[in-house]
């Protein structure tokens, strides 16, 4: 399994000498919504986790389901500040439908993609049920590329310092992360860090740059709220979003804390009761705490398209074979471990 790491790993690195920044966008039209279930399949095609969304927390943004949303809920109260609304057509997507017997109430004039629905549901502010034609996401494309991005992601090299002194007048239990790039800090941390729960994670980083924290480990469980330079953020303040928790070798991540960031686990299943503010990419999502629509608005290199790539002739031939490799990796169910 080290080997296929390895082999996937070279092959999104090559990826990176030949980078040119774009407009960020940096999910693909995952960007636009709070909540989205990937699901996960084998070389077959045959469903090995179903991308489903199974939380009736009120979620103050959209929400994206490769299979089904089945619980009802109230969403899209934030949708009037929501930077990447371009690249959503819906508010929520459910393209198995909406069982019968629950309630969705549709605020900010969302639509619902819902073909096939039986449940209730309340548009508030205007919106629409669409059951035909297309939900405007290729969940399949969006898949491969999330679960290439994250493993990616978890290749770079940190450039922080885990586990710094204490900021002068911050709290001496925190475990601090110390970042000193005005454009992008990276820190890797355990999972025994992430789910200490006498030493909450306190991000020390310039305001404004982008901050990425790859999370070693396959079944993960915040312990503690999550600090920025020394102040807890909550509910929908957009201070947090150039943050990223990357769980490239996760199948379980429970947020039981305030977690005020956004999260990439695209093989893993999401649960929790803390309160979450930021993008949730998940291959599925069970109960959650209330969410909020604070977007990743980070500049990640290698994100979905975020960049464009340029690779040199000379590694054209080893472009293509890597990326063949990892295409036959994922498409057999592939869950890359720490």
């Amino acid at each position: 399994m080290k080997l296929k790491n390895t082999l996937i790993l070279m092959s999104a690195l090559c990826l990176l000498p030949a980078v040119s920044k774009a407009d960020a966008v940096p999910f693909g039209a995952a960007s636009a919504y709070n909540l989205v279930a990937l699901g996960t399949v084998d070389s077959n095609g045959n469903t090995v986790l179903a991308g489903t969304i199974a939380t009736n927390a009120d979620i103050g943004g959209r929400v994206a389901a490769a299979d089904q949303v089945l619980l009802g809920t109230t969403l899209g109260s934030a949708l009037v500040t929501d930077p990447f609304a371009s690249q959503a057509t819906y508010a929520l997507v459910s393209p198995n439908g909406l069982p019968a017997g629950q309630s969705f109430n549709i605020n900010g004039g969302g639509n619902v993609f819902a073909p096939g629905s039986s449940a209730n549901i309340n548009f508030n502010n205007g919106g629409s049920l669409v059951t035909t034609g297309s939900s405007g996401i290729n969940f399949s494309t969006l898949r491969s590329t999330l679960d290439a991005e994250s493993v990616l992601l978890s290749g770079l090299t940190s450039n922080g310092v885990t586990g710094a002194p204490t900021p002068s007048g911050g709290n001496p239990s925190w475990l601090v992360l110390q970042g000193n790039s005005a454009t992008l800090n990276v820190f890797t941390i355990t999972a025994a860090q992430f789910a200490d729960t006498n030493h909450p994670i306190d991000i020390e980083a310039p305001t404004g740059s982008t901050v990425l924290i790859n999370v070693l480990g396959s079944n993960l469980t915040l312990g503690t709220g999550i600090y920025y330079n020394g102040v807890q953020y909550a509910g929908d303040s957009t201070n947090t979003q150039d943050i990223l928790f990357n769980f490239a070798s996760a199948t379980n991540v429970a947020i039981n804390a305030q977690f005020s960031a956004s999260l990439l686990a695209p093989f893993a299943v999401l649960t929790g009761n803390g309160q979450m503010d930021g993008n949730f990419i998940a291959a599925q999502i069970g109960q959650t705490g209330e969410v909020h629509n604070i977007e990743f608005d980070g500049n990640l290199p290698g994100g979905s398209t975020s960049i464009t790539v340029t690779p040199e002739p000379s590694s054209l031939v080893l472009l293509g074979t890597g990326m063949l490799s990892m295409a036959a990796l994922f498409r057999k169910g592939f869950r890359p471990r720490a």
